[in-house]
């Protein structure tokens, strides 16, 4: 079946493992046709003068303090900006930022509207696998987020590794080494395979299952489902998500569900 749907991938530096080829072939088992547009800002072909006000305004959608919701965009620290273009031509200070999820995507949203208003309709998914991590302000408190929908839709790669929990006894641990001054490599060699890590070779089959996540917000408004074992499942959990994005597909309600999408 082929769907009417036309679904538009950018990427913004994301982990070096995913492989975009591998998200478009699942949707197509789908019937949804994707299109790699490659690096957004490549894409989208801004000048020198528009890509230093991204830079600026992207510099000031960074969380300093978690407890503090960013309700409007920080006048950027001089010492972590740089107005040259090239910064967001690079991986440069990607990991260990957290951005607001947000400001991040009305950003983009802003440079989408500005070079191609003409594919923002309902007709039309965008969707940025990204390197930057983002969250959002709940519960008094900044939570790192794998996927945020909307226009466009943000996937992180970096919050697929820091925004689902480790086992518990993981931090139990943890802070008992920290404490008594231990090298830490001893814990992550105790658990390696029980959580996903930058670069994991399984980020390319765990980001399909979101990716199709985002398709079926976009067609339905209902992003997760309930059932546990569905890929659509949404995990809180590493081990979850190793167990259910990774290893699960479809339950038969999706599977039926999305047949009957046009």
């Amino acid at each position: 079946m082929k769907r009417s749907l036309k679904i538009f991938i950018y990427t913004d530096f994301p982990s070096n493992s995913l492989n975009i080829s591998e998200v478009r072939e699942y949707l197509a088992r789908f019937g949804f046709q994707a299109e790699d547009r490659g690096n957004s800002i490549d894409y989208l072909k801004f000048s020198d003068a528009r890509l230093s006000e991204i830079a600026e305004r992207l510099s000031g959608a960074v969380v300093d303090d978690i407890s503090s919701d960013l309700v409007k965009l920080a006048t950027p620290d001089r010492a972590r900006f740089n107005s040259k273009v090239n910064r967001l031509r690079s991986r440069e200070d990607m990991r260990g930022v957290l951005y607001d999820g947000y400001w991040f995507q009305r950003i983009f949203y802003g440079g989408l509207s500005e070079r191609i208003p003409e594919e923002l309709g309902e007709d039309f998914l965008h969707i940025v696998f990204t390197g930057r991590l983002f969250g959002t302000f709940e519960d008094r408190r900044y939570h790192a987020r794998v996927v945020l929908t909307g226009v466009p839709s943000l996937i992180s790669t970096s919050g697929l590794v820091e925004a689902p929990a480790k086992p518990k006894e993981y931090y139990y641990i943890r802070g008992g080494l920290i404490q008594s001054g231990k090298d830490l490599s001893v814990l992550d060699e105790m658990y390696r395979g029980r959580y996903v890590e930058y670069d994991d070779p399984k980020i390319s089959s765990i980001l399909c299952s979101y990716a199709l996540q985002v398709v079926f917000y976009h067609m339905t408004g209902q992003a997760f489902c309930d059932n546990k074992e569905c890929c659509l499942y949404n995990s809180h959990w590493q081990e979850d998500v190793l167990r259910v994005q990774h290893d699960g597909e479809l339950c038969e309600r999706c599977l039926e569900l999305i047949n009957v999408l046009e």
